[in-house]
């Protein structure tokens, strides 16, 4: 026998969780927004875990020494190097936001562009930043993690 009732009830349910999971998807995706970052969150000297230091200054210059198995320069062939150059704030829409660096390797007239990515920015950090880390993105395979040194 028909039910109407039981009909329209099992019909509004499944409906209810497909716009659940649509929202939950939009929202994993993209739909909000992340924190924004700011030149306060990136400026500073950073150190590697391998050795590596990054200084990100206020006027928009880099300084990296140290860097070791940097790919982009030489051929292809791994090196270590100490670099100038320039950061802007910005981001991957799917990678954690960041700052884009470009390098001159010192003695190379080559230039490196990377993208260096903040990880444990937003609201769950701390406020003294102890939580925040950093990688350069495309320093995957065995890629250097840095922290930024206590300021002030």
């Amino acid at each position: 026998m028909y039910n109407l009732a039981r009909t329209v009830t099992i019909t509004l349910s499944v409906l209810f969780g497909v716009l659940l999971l649509a929202a939950l998807a939009l929202h994993r995706l993209g739909g909000a927004s992340s924190p924004l970052l700011t030149e306060e969150d990136v400026i500073g000297t950073w150190h590697g875990d391998r050795g590596a230091r990054l200084e990100v200054m206020a006027d928009g210059r880099v300084h990296l020494s140290g860097a070791r198995d940097w790919v982009c320069v030489r051929g292809g062939e791994l090196g270590a190097f100490t670099g100038d150059g320039g950061w802007t704030l910005g981001g991957l829409p799917d990678e954690d936001p960041g700052i884009r660096v470009s390098f001159s390797p010192a003695g190379t007239p080559e230039t490196c562009t990377d993208w260096f990515s903040l990880h444990g920015t937003g609201g769950d950090s701390a406020e003294d930043g102890s939580d925040v880390w950093a990688t350069f993105l495309s320093r995957t395979a065995g890629a250097e993690r840095f922290r930024r040194a206590p300021t002030g």
